[in-house]
């Protein structure tokens, strides 16, 4: 693996970056779509708005969980991505892979915390604690999320899998996998790490709106900015202010 230290030519440069950002916006496009005909009874699109979801519920929210989380994970996951690919490519290494294995482990990983979501959100709404768009209606949910979310922001498994994340290098060195399967197998790996870092504010979307494209993406950028920052500083910033909103929900001040 000491090839994964040493910048190296490789080939196709652009070839990942590409496909990742077509991805992105393809998902981005399917939650356009969806915001838009959710309302719409007619459409196939519909969110459920009865108490008792079908099958075909629970498929539509999770398909929406994951096309989703990918859009929102994608852009954060790109540096952790590019530097797998170019390791592959390198003609300086030995190691080998499949960058698409990997991108699919990882999604995989994020459409397993759909299913999850998707659970958790059909609970909820037979509780009538979200409404149809799955946005909270009860002040103690939303005010318990919000603490909770800012709280883990100074627990140490925040702080390891965060690291992790933020250090491709060391990921890669420490966990890789030769082959297809082995992309697959590092690609889930990584994503269960992004998935340690993030639950908590992804969980905050039944307090901000499910199908809220502002706060998705708001959300989304928070993510981004942990993963490329090596301070602390903007998690614990951010952790303090959710704490206090969230307290000052919970005692009606907010």
């Amino acid at each position: 693996m000491t090839a994964l230290s040493t910048p190296t030519r490789t080939r196709g440069s652009l070839t990942v970056p590409v496909a990742l950002i077509g991805t992105t916006a393809l998902c981005w496009a399917y939650l356009v779509l969806l915001s838009v005909r959710m309302g719409d009874m007619g459409s196939p699109l519909a969110m459920p708005m009865t108490s008792a979801w079908t099958r075909a519920d629970v498929l539509l929210m999770w398909t929406m969980w994951s096309v989703m989380m990918a859009g929102m994970m994608i852009p954060s996951a790109t540096p952790m991505i590019q530097s797998y690919a170019t390791t592959i490519k390198s003609d300086r290494t030995p190691h080998r892979g499949s960058t698409p294995f990997f991108v699919a482990g990882y999604l995989v990983a994020w459409a397993g915390f759909a299913a999850a979501a998707t659970a958790a959100q059909w609970l909820l709404h037979d509780l009538a604690l979200v409404n149809a768009m799955g946005t909270s209606t009860s002040q103690s949910l939303g005010g318990v999320l919000l603490f909770g979310a800012g709280a883990y922001q100074f627990t140490g498994v925040k702080d390891r899998c965060l690291s992790r994340c933020r250090s491709p290098l060391g990921f890669l060195l420490s966990s890789w996998r030769d082959g297809s399967a082995g992309a697959f197998v590092l690609g889930t790996h990584h994503g269960s790490l992004c998935i340690g870092c993030c639950w908590a504010l992804m969980a905050l979307l039944f307090v901000l709106g499910v199908m809220n494209l502002w706060w998705i993406a708001l959300v989304a950028a928070v993510v981004l900015v942990e993963k490329v920052t090596a301070s602390r500083a903007p998690s614990q910033l951010l952790g303090v202010g959710l704490i206090g909103w969230g307290a000052a929900v919970i005692v009606g001040v907010a």
